[in-house]
């Protein structure tokens, strides 16, 4: 992976956090209150039972420390544009979905680096040196939720404009989400090699899980079909990206992605496989 690359990879992400903003406006959060159940449902799933699961899964399995580890990492990042774009093929409440999205990266900035930092004291305890849960919250505003903010700000600003280029700067924003995921493969490739059939069973387990439970908790608290398909998809489909920017940064690299970027690099593929025939079968299911 070249420098250049490398050094993008920062810039990349606040961009794809940039046009998951300019898709949003202040009046989508009046979905909360129209849909307060659902909302509520959403938010917990994603908060508290993706990375529950991901740790049952990862203790489970005992993969190596690393490979643990960055299981654990995508589990604490928030869903991302590409939940939105599933939940409109899914037909779903895509109100709802785009709601859950922008709270739940906004909340990142808090829970991001309390959970980074727990799993890092856990699974890599062996490793020299320590991170600092202030530097990630920091990095996380400047990447995610001053992007966000931007993006909104620029929504607002410039309506028009945002509206006609949406399908261009979502465009752009999937390129670079290809390009973050192949060079986090590119960097691992060996390992990916030795640890495909392992990592693969473990993301594997952990969204059809995600999937399973939240059509669980969906029906139990009496939501709905439009809501409980949003909802599920919500909770088992997370921004990888983030992972993979905030690999190199947590491990100190310089140079290459580390091994713990690779779990969210073969998630990022995974997750289409899994939830693209899911959609098909639900998406026109009342």
């Amino acid at each position: 992976m070249s420098d250049i690359a490398f050094a993008l990879l920062p810039l990349a992400l606040a961009y794809i956090m940039f046009t998951l903003g300019a898709g949003l406006k202040p009046s989508d959060f009046k979905v909360i209150a129209k849909y307060p159940k659902a909302f509520f449902v959403g938010l917990v799933n994603q908060v508290i039972f993706v990375p529950l699961v991901a740790l049952l899964v990862v203790l489970a399995m005992s993969p190596p420390p690393a490979i643990a580890f960055g299981i654990m990492l995508i589990s604490f990042c928030p869903g991302g544009v590409t939940s939105n774009m599933l939940t409109f093929y899914a037909k779903g409440n895509v109100a709802l979905s785009v709601a859950l999205t922008g709270v739940v990266s906004l909340l990142s900035v808090i829970t991001l680096p309390i959970l980074i930092t727990l799993a890092f004291n856990h699974f890599m305890q062996d490793q020299a040196g320590s991170i600092s849960a202030v530097k990630i919250g920091l990095v996380m505003f400047l990447l995610t939720a001053l992007p966000v903010s931007l993006g909104m700000l620029a929504r607002y600003k410039f309506a028009n404009f945002m509206q006609r280029r949406s399908s261009v700067l979502n465009g752009l924003a999937s390129v670079f989400f290809v390009l973050i995921v192949l060079a986090a493969i590119a960097s691992n490739w060996e390992l990916l090699k030795s640890q495909v059939a392992l990592i693969g069973l473990e993301l594997v387990l952990i969204i059809v899980i995600l999937f399973a439970i939240s059509m669980i908790t969906s029906r139990a608290m009496k939501l709905n079909w439009f809501d409980t398909k949003t909802v599920s998809i919500e909770t088992s489909i997370q921004n990888s990206t983030t992972a993979i920017t905030l690999a190199p940064i947590i491990m100190g690299t310089t140079a290459g992605l580390p091994a713990i970027a690779l779990p969210a690099a073969l998630y990022g593929v995974l997750m289409y496989i899994i939830a693209l025939p899911v959609i098909a079968v639900i998406r026109n299911k009342n």
